[in-house]
């Protein structure tokens, strides 16, 4: 099978941790797909990976030109805002092995996203519209984008206060753990729960790595909340959700994309994570997946 992997960040050249973490991603599902035997090719600003086919771009429009091209099957990483209309050109021309338009703008979204995780009963940090009285004492609150990508513009404060743009949530202590998964045409499939690494040093919180997998006793809570908001929010092909894991798992991000814990995940699951993606829209995807071993990595280690 011919299938595109278009990953934005690595493609368009854009520098920093954001191009190399795009680029690992990059190399873990193009690896994957063709261990798996298939025909494979990247839009690249120059980088050439160890495997596929590079087709080198310059600009926006020719990443887009390409997601217009021939290919059976396409796989699109790119920031949430974008990622909407992006796929939107990927599905008139090829099957869309991701999340649909319509689903990637809700997650997107972090207020209607959380609105949404709450009707289907999932625990979230909840939404503050205004500060509580003074009563209640000191309280703590995350600030953050309405829409953007994991802990870019967010700060913890005590005061609740949102700019433009931005939504206030209440702060809840806890481990901050990420659920991957592969929801499909025949189910949800769990894959790995992993353990973020984050940097509270300064005025909000910095995702710096994770460790992959996580175990954890809890981890029947985490899979039964994260399957519960997958199919609320109608997510499909590869996604993630960040949990805060206190007195309850409650989801505070959801990712409608292939995330950075996949360069763990291609090295601890004994499966072809190219393959359970297929299978996620043609069939064949299996109860469960098989995990060894475990896998540590940090932003500032990346090296592609």
């Amino acid at each position: 099978m011919k299938i595109l992997v278009a990953e934005y960040a690595s493609a368009l050249g854009l520098g920093g941790t954001v191009e190399l973490e795009g680029r690992a991603m990059l190399a873990a599902l193009v690896g994957s797909f063709a261990r798996s035997g298939h025909d494979v090719f990247y839009p690249s600003s120059g980088p050439i990976l160890g495997e596929g086919r590079p087709v080198l771009i310059r600009g926006e429009g020719e990443f887009e030109a390409l997601l217009e091209g021939e290919a059976d099957a396409g796989l699109l990483i790119a920031p949430d805002g974008m990622q909407p209309r992006l796929l939107e050109i990927l599905e008139r021309n090829t099957v869309n092995l991701g999340c649909s338009p319509a689903a990637a703008a809700l997650a997107a979204d972090k207020l209607l996203c959380t609105r949404a995780l709450e009707r289907a009963g999932v625990p979230v940090a909840e939404i503050v519209e205004r500060p509580d009285p003074v009563e209640k004492g000191c309280m703590r609150y995350v600030v953050k984008p309405r829409t953007g990508c994991g802990s870019e513009g967010v700060r913890i404060t005590s005061y609740a206060r949102a700019g433009p743009g931005e939504i206030v949530t209440r702060y809840h202590e806890g481990l901050h753990l990420s659920a991957s998964f592969i929801a499909g045409r025949e189910g949800f499939l769990p894959l790995t729960i992993n353990r973020q690494i984050i940097d509270f040093s300064g005025e909000g919180p910095r995702y710096q790595g994770s460790q992959v997998p996580y175990r954890t006793p809890r981890a029947w809570e985490i899979w039964a909340e994260a399957k519960k908001a997958s199919e609320a929010l109608g997510l499909r092909g590869y996604a993630g959700i960040d949990f805060v894991l206190g007195e309850e798992p409650r989801a505070v991000d959801v990712n409608a994309r292939p995330t950075s814990s996949i360069m763990g995940i291609v090295r601890v699951m004994k499966e072809e994570i190219g393959e359970l993606i297929l299978q996620a829209s043609f069939g064949g995807m299996p109860k469960e997946v098989h995990v060894e071993g475990e896998y540590v990595f940090r932003k500032e280690d990346l090296r592609i």
